[in-house]
């Protein structure tokens, strides 16, 4: 009787502080595969019998494919499963549970999606976040985890203390480029970063050389620094610098929201219609000023510092690829960007691009494998020895130009060797695109280290 009269008497009492102060939220260590795309270090998982019979679970009308896939998709992420290996079960082996990846919801049914990898990547993206994210008791997130978030939700907040520094275009290219350097910050949970210009450009949505003309003023005006420069095919590091070489003190609080918001800004900037030559990224920061309300043109003039000729521009253009209305109504979501990227003729820009990039270093990696693992090479079995000059002028131009991609945007790439190489490599990497990525990072990690290229030679580019 006792015993159930302390218990009503503690049915008002509120919970203890002290039950919660114990309680934060951690992250897990995440890492970045070969193509860019994060995941949850560790070996990987099982899924549980309720997820693979929630993944082989045909989609009906009245189910919600969004909130199925989600929960597939976080489970994936939890597993400590790849992107890749997501992307098979999608495409490849069509789990019917991950349905959403392939097509969307319409009135007579479900459309097959014209952006179903861009959709994939960007609710994988989510969910190694969200998996990264746990509730545990304090003391529990590594210190290099915590440095790293620190570092990251100063720049931001510095970042938006001086929204001068960010005007016009250069100055919304340099805002990518520090956003993209926050991201790498996070996701290898480390202050100072291996960080490729290619990698940087297609992480920010950008050309190579903008990226390298805007890593120059950004290290001049003292926003980051490189710690090391590239050597051979290994990359420079990079950090973000701190104010008089210490602490800056801002007091920013990093916070799930913030990382979300971060990688959310990164995924628009990649989007293909920011290809479209009446918009680029001044039109982006043009259609994102308008998703948080209505602005006047003079208005958005001011905060872009551009004058307001070029706002009505921008405007136009945004309204004829149906992104907003006279009015400044903004349009949002993937599928729309898709729509407009296939009106203004941009659709698969941004992967273009990439595939590119990768030629480039792929090329640049054969060229160094040739000279220096010229024996006992698997990437060498696999691709022959570096063309020679004698060799390159037996590749028709067309084929270069189709490697190059300079089809579409000028006459055809002069015959060169480094052009052959390209195209011998762009078949070698459609003939096997699923083991064609790895190999050349195989054949990267072979060659020597970063120190021991730069005692005798110093190169200036890595791939």
């Amino acid at each position: 009787m006792r015993a159930l009269k302390r218990v009503v008497q503690h049915l008002g009492a509120r919970p203890h502080a002290a039950a919660e102060a114990n309680r934060t939220v951690a992250t897990l260590p995440v890492h970045v595969d070969v193509e860019g795309h994060p995941h949850l270090a560790g070996p990987r998982r099982p899924l549980t019998a309720k997820i693979r019979a929630l993944a082989a679970t045909p989609i009906t009308s009245s189910g919600d494919a969004s909130a199925i896939g989600w929960s597939i998709v976080l489970a994936c992420a939890h597993a400590r499963m790849q992107y890749r290996d997501l992307a098979k079960a999608a495409f490849t082996e069509n789990w019917p549970g991950l349905e959403f990846a392939r097509t969307h919801r319409t009135q007579g049914g479900r459309t097959p999606r014209l952006d179903a990898a861009q959709e994939l990547t960007r609710q994988w993206t989510k969910a190694v976040t969200a998996a990264s994210f746990t509730t545990r008791t304090s003391g529990t997130c590594s210190p290099a985890r915590r440095t790293a978030e620190r570092t990251v939700a100063d720049l931001i907040a510095r970042m938006e203390a001086q929204p001068e520094q960010w005007q016009g275009k250069t100055g919304a290219q340099s805002r990518l480029v520090l956003l993209a350097l926050a991201a790498r910050v996070l996701a290898a949970a480390s202050e100072e970063v291996h960080f490729s210009e290619r990698d940087w450009a297609l992480a920010a949505g950008l050309a190579r050389d903008t990226v390298a003309d805007r890593l120059a003023d950004l290290a001049g005006r003292g926003w980051i620094r490189r710690t090391r420069r590239a050597v051979g095919p290994w990359a420079a590091t990079w950090r973000v610098a701190t104010h008089g070489g210490g602490e800056t003190g801002s007091g920013a609080v990093f916070t799930p929201a913030l990382a979300q918001r971060l990688h959310e800004e990164l995924e628009c900037a990649r989007a293909d219609i920011w290809h479209a030559q009446p918009l680029g990224v001044l039109g982006m920061r043009v259609w994102a000023l308008l998703r948080t309300g209505t602005v006047p043109v003079g208005e958005l003039a001011t905060r872009l510092g551009v004058c307001t000729a070029t706002v009505r521009s921008k405007l136009r253009a945004l309204q004829s690829l149906g992104l907003c209305t006279s009015s400044g109504r903004v349009y949002q979501g993937r599928s729309r960007l898709a729509r407009a990227a296939a009106a203004a003729g941009v659709t698969g820009a941004h992967a273009d691009r990439v595939r590119l990039y990768r030629l480039q270093s792929a090329v640049f990696v054969w060229w160094f494998t040739t000279r220096y693992q010229a024996e006992d090479s698997d990437a060498l079995a696999e691709w022959g020895s570096f063309p020679t000059p004698a060799e390159a002028e037996q590749v028709h131009p067309v084929d270069i130009a189709l490697a190059y991609g300079a089809t579409a945007a000028g006459p055809p790439v002069e015959a060169t060797t480094w052009g052959a190489a390209m195209a011998a490599q762009d078949l070698l990497r459609e003939a096997d695109p699923g083991s064609w990525w790895e190999l050349v990072a195989a054949a990267r990690a072979a060659l020597p280290a970063a120190d021991v290229l730069a005692a005798p030679h110093q190169w200036a580019t890595a791939a």
